[in-house]
């Protein structure tokens, strides 16, 4: 394996055997792999600790998947060998994605708006402030001038855009006054591109703060909320006006790694007639 593994993911062209509980994979001899190499298996990641033969390897850990004669899909990764830790998903405390950026995604705007912004292995990852909103932090490990046909391309479409796409809200969320307690806010969107399927994450500010809170079923005492991860959001039990002027926006993504679009944030809410 290269110090500055370009392959991001290749799938094998042949099945493989697995066994659970057991490090041995058992492999065509057509499909290749080495030392080091992160190889993933019904989507859980093993580094290559031992190639046996040229049909026989050996994982850095037992197989934790169900045993099949012949698992489909195998992928081959060759991920800089100095970050291998970060390779297996999930064993960094931070949750940071160890992605790959081809010639194609590295110039377009919605990876840039992430900070990732040339090619080759990045470390990603995001959180959310105080205030709510989403802040993004890349640091590049390993530049790698690859097109995207010698790269692959890892299950990672939510992290790094591959084509260029968008959201755009044309309808924004609109104040909804209430006497009966019940109501909803929703919005509007186009897309252009091949955004996927879109992501929606409701928020709440209080009449008096300024703190951008996740919505979930209960998180204010007097309303019920409902349907907080899709386009409308609803809300029902609402019988004073304790929470009027509580505002609310929505934070909206794709499966196929737009760049974040947020409401503006004016949809207010009245208990009355």
């Amino acid at each position: 394996m290269a110090v500055f593994g370009k392959i991001d993911a290749a799938t094998f062209a042949n099945n493989v055997a697995v066994t659970n509980g057991d490090a041995t994979v058992t492999k065509n001899a057509a499909d290749t792999v080495v030392v080091g190499d992160i190889l993933e298996l019904s989507n859980v990641a093993y580094i290559v600790k031992q190639v046996t033969s040229t049909t026989t390897i050996e994982l850095h850990k037992a197989y934790a998947g169900s045993t099949a004669a012949a698992l489909a899909g195998a992928v081959r990764r060759t991920a800089p060998k100095a970050v291998a830790e970060f390779v297996v998903k999930g064993g960094d405390s931070n949750a940071y994605d160890l992605v790959f950026v081809d010639t194609t995604e590295m110039v377009l705007a919605e990876n840039k708006s992430r900070g990732i912004n040339g090619p080759g292995w990045w470390l990603y990852r995001t959180y959310t402030t105080a205030a709510g909103d989403t802040k993004h932090k890349a640091e590049c490990l390993a530049f790698v001038h690859a097109a995207a046909g010698a790269a692959g391309d890892d299950a990672d479409d939510t992290v790094v855009a591959d084509v260029a796409s968008a959201v755009t809200v044309t309808v924004q969320p609109a104040a909804s006054t209430s006497s009966s307690g019940a109501g909803t806010f929703t919005l509007t969107t186009t897309t252009t591109g091949t955004p996927g399927a879109l992501a929606y994450v409701w928020q709440r500010q209080t009449a008096s703060g300024k703190r951008w809170t996740n919505i979930s079923a209960s998180l204010d005492t007097g309303i019920t909320y409902a349907d907080f991860t899709t386009a409308t959001l609803a809300y029902s039990g609402l019988a004073a006006d304790t929470l009027d002027g509580n505002k609310y926006r929505v934070k909206i993504t794709s499966a196929g790694g737009t760049e974040e679009v947020i409401t503006d944030g004016a949809a207010t809410l009245t208990f009355g007639s």
